[in-house]
């Protein structure tokens, strides 16, 4: 026999029970194979979250309710295949922002396949909102979306965008917080709040041209977004730069790909790319003049001054020696 979940009654299990005891309500044991977190967090009165990251062991489905709210999940990692009941059935696979309307009231079933990673953050939002807080503009919505929002419409209605590089980063941070107590839920509920006021910022918005001419290196939408936000994984992790090959696995992307990416875009190879990033950095930080080589060379991820030394100067033409500010250690 089907077992629907009701929104509401989810919600409310939400205030009196943890992840784990509603996780073990939803799906037998024998189908989750590991539970890495799940958490439930009610942010505000129309924005209601969960941050999901588990692993199944069979294939694992289930049956929800929701009614006049705007369904997002931000996935870093996971497949499912979604079924609006009486209006649609859709695959959803890889990073993405997956959205979904639910007019009135609406059933939902979820299935994922057995072995799979889930990793994601999910949002009921009210439709008030996203108008009212965080100033959606609905007439620069798709027509199917718009509608909704004008009250137009009777049928569900789901999109999926490319995860924004941004909103990767957000999803690494929230993923690798090591926050308890209230500290934790007031982090969330500003992580979660980030993730919404992003993506109503880039609703409508046109995704920007791949640079470059036609050809075998051309590159997918999804794949434009990945190399993205591989540069800004480099321009963040200045001091600890991740291998070509585990910046690949990080962001699910074939070397050669990543690398193929990476000369169409920038023009040059990913570790170039990360030199180039760790060297103006460096520079940038001998010309402030509070701190020393030593201490700089450890910013940008060099263990000693020495080899530090020998990359600035290949790369600017002198050493770190001769900047403006420097100072030995």
């Amino acid at each position: 026999m089907t077992t629907w979940i009701d929104q509401s009654e989810l919600m409310a299990m939400a205030q009196r029970q943890s992840g784990l005891e509603i996780l073990r309500e939803l799906y037998p044991s024998e189908r989750v194979a590991h539970v890495e977190t799940l958490e439930f967090l009610p942010v505000e009165e129309g924005l209601f979250c969960s941050l999901n990251a588990w692993r199944t062991a069979a294939p694992t489905t289930d049956h929800t309710v929701v009614r006049n709210s705007i369904g997002l999940q931000f996935v870093q990692a996971g497949s499912v295949r979604q079924t609006l009941a009486g209006h649609g059935r859709y695959l959803h696979a890889g990073a993405r922002v997956c959205l979904t309307t639910f007019p009135k009231e609406t059933r939902q079933v979820r299935r994922y396949g057995a072995g799979l990673d889930v990793k994601y953050i999910g949002a009921w939002v009210a439709p008030d909102l996203l108008v009212d807080k965080f100033g959606l503009e609905v007439e620069r919505l798709p027509q199917p979306l718009a509608a909704f929002f004008r009250g137009e419409t009777s049928q569900p209605f789901c999109m999926s965008l490319p995860l924004p590089p941004r909103l990767w980063l957000a999803l690494d941070e929230v993923f690798a917080s090591g926050f308890s107590g209230k500290l934790r839920q007031t982090y969330l509920a500003t992580k979660m709040t980030e993730l919404v006021c992003e993506l109503t910022a880039s609703l409508g918005r046109a995704p920007a041209p791949v640079a470059g001419a036609a050809g075998q290196d051309e590159l997918s939408p999804r794949e434009q977004v990945l190399i993205e936000t591989a540069a800004m994984i480099y321009m963040r992790e200045l001091a600890a730069p991740p291998s070509v090959d585990a910046l690949a696995a990080r962001i699910g992307l074939n070397r050669n790909r990543l690398s193929a990416g990476f000369r169409r875009v920038f023009g040059c190879t990913p570790h170039d790319y990360s030199k180039r990033q760790r060297m103006d950095w460096a520079r940038r930080l001998i010309l402030d003049g509070t701190m020393r080589l030593g201490e700089v060379a450890q910013a940008v991820g060099y263990a000693s001054q020495s080899s530090f030394s020998r990359a600035f100067t290949d790369h600017f033409g002198f050493p770190p020696s001769a900047a403006p500010a420097a100072a030995t250690s």
